[in-house]
């Protein structure tokens, strides 16, 4: 695929500024609204951001105001399959006519059945059962609570800007004080532990910025690998650990990989300990990391695996899934379910899962074709950014793996990656940024997302990048 010259000459400069801004009428009056009956610090807001979305269907989606836009965030990475896939409407259609909500943990339907009859077929274990939910942060309870029964123990562990949920259970391995200030007394803080997250030299660094990386490494909250694993140790050694509980590649903390074989070293060391270890693949499962589950990018396998988002293929569904063994402890039913609610393996939300899992399988060999086209665009984009100057004012790692990417803009102020998504938004793009620090730009598109599509956003990226440069 050809790649335009990305060059910051006088028109490029003089369209960026004088083409009209989108439309925000209506997209303003409905969040004026909002702002009356939704609790604050829920939806954030100034004059340029959100926009009020209205209809969607694949990668494009419309606002309120009938601007069309292409979304590479997958709705936090819900929409595997896009806005609107052929595979979630028809099983919803399908679903409507016959059942719409069950019992939960009583009477079960037949969606739910063979729901759980294809997360143990595409699951790592042998005879594996699952905990249904609705959400991601519901699952992590769910592990947690059966690491739990299955150790003895009550204590975790999980690395540094981590993002498991943010109900008290999972909340408790957080350690971002934005999240956690006001709940101390209820999460115990010092009682888990955080371990910080081990320093990984990125793949891919556009910029020719002399730094000292150790000093790089410590102003940026990493740690060496060595350091990582010492301190990992050192908070098994008593054998009160009921877990470590860690996301293959984090998605919130800024599309953060670990190092090679660092897992792997990981998942030793808790089971020298009799510690268990619970993968969080609610954002990395379902092919977002180009594999099936990111666990497989580690060749490891969790003794607890928790999934959602992309599951439910737009339905509120997440699943904690184990061998039937590490299941046993919680014991046999006595009639009173010991963790249920009342959505519990909800007919529509199962039925559009079976669908979605088929679909997204189906999807996987496709994903990987695109995305050696992908990687190609990656690269011509930061050649060119190293040629025409802009790694000099913007130096930027990219980071992630497959479709859950990350261009890191370490040398800017913080928050830069949201001045850059809300430039974007004006160009007809929707990305979010990330990091605790807000300097990641975050793309996690559906896997059917095509090249060409990816080209458009950098070529915009470029652009905006060359209207920010110092003059």
């Amino acid at each position: 695929m050809p790649f335009m010259p990305l060059e910051g000459n006088t028109a490029v400069l003089s369209n960026q500024k004088t083409k009209k801004k989108p439309s925000r009428k209506n997209s303003n009056l409905m969040l004026s609204r909002l702002e009356y009956v939704e609790s604050p610090n829920v939806t954030y807001r100034d004059p340029s951001f959100p926009i009020v979305l209205k209809k969607g269907a694949g990668m494009h989606v419309i606002d309120v105001d009938g601007n069309k836009y292409l979304d590479f965030t997958a709705c936090f990475g819900v929409l595997a399959l896009g806005h609107r896939p052929p595979s979630t409407l028809s099983a919803l259609r399908k679903q409507c006519a016959q059942l719409i909500h069950g019992m939960g943990d009583v009477h079960p339907t037949e969606s739910k059945i063979k729901l759980l009859e294809s997360l143990a077929r595409i699951s790592p274990y042998k005879n594996a059962q699952s905990i249904l939910s609705l959400s991601g942060s519901e699952a992590i309870e769910s592990a947690l609570k059966t690491a739990m029964l299955a150790t003895g123990r009550e204590r975790f562990v999980s690395f540094a800007d981590a993002y498991h949920g943010l109900q008290f259970g999972p909340l408790a391995l957080n350690n971002r004080k934005h999240f956690t200030e006001g709940f101390e007394s209820w999460i115990q803080p010092g009682k888990n532990l955080v371990i910080p997250f081990p320093w990984a030299n990125p793949a891919k660094t556009c910029g020719n910025i002399k730094i000292n990386l150790d000093q790089f490494i410590l102003e940026n909250g990493y740690v060496t690998e060595t350091e990582s694993l010492k301190k990992l140790e050192e908070a098994l050694k008593d054998k009160s650990i009921a877990a470590l509980i860690l996301e293959p590649l984090q998605g919130r903390g800024g599309e953060r990989c670990f190092p090679e074989k660092f897992v792997q070293k990981c998942v030793l060391l808790c089971h020298k300990y009799g510690t268990l270890v619970i993968f969080d693949e609610i954002f990395t499962g379902f092919g977002r990391t180009g594999n099936l589950f990111g666990y497989e990018l580690h060749e490891v396998v969790p003794d607890i695996l928790c999934v959602g988002k992309a599951l439910g293929g737009g339905l509120p569904l997440s699943a904690c899934i184990a061998d039937s063994k590490t299941m046993a402890y919680w014991g046999k039913s006595t009639g009173e379910a010991r963790h249920t609610s009342t959505f519990l393996g909800h007919p529509l939300a199962c039925a559009v899962a079976h669908a979605t899992i088929a679909a997204i399988i189906s999807q996987l060999p496709n994903t990987k074709k695109e995305l050696k086209q992908i990687d190609i665009l990656f690269n011509r984009f930061m050649q060119k950014c190293t040629e025409n100057g802009l790694s000099e004012h913007f130096p930027f790692h990219l980071r992630g793996q497959g479709l859950m990417r990350g261009i890191w803009f370490h040398s800017q102020k913080e928050g830069f990656a949201a001045q850059l998504a809300t430039l974007l938004l004006e160009k007809g793009h929707i990305v979010l940024p990330s990091g605790a620090d807000g300097r990641v730009l975050a793309l996690t598109p559906p896997l059917n997302i095509k090249a060409h599509q990816i080209y458009l956003l950098l070529k915009s990226l470029a652009e905006i990048l060359f209207m920010l440069k110092p003059q």
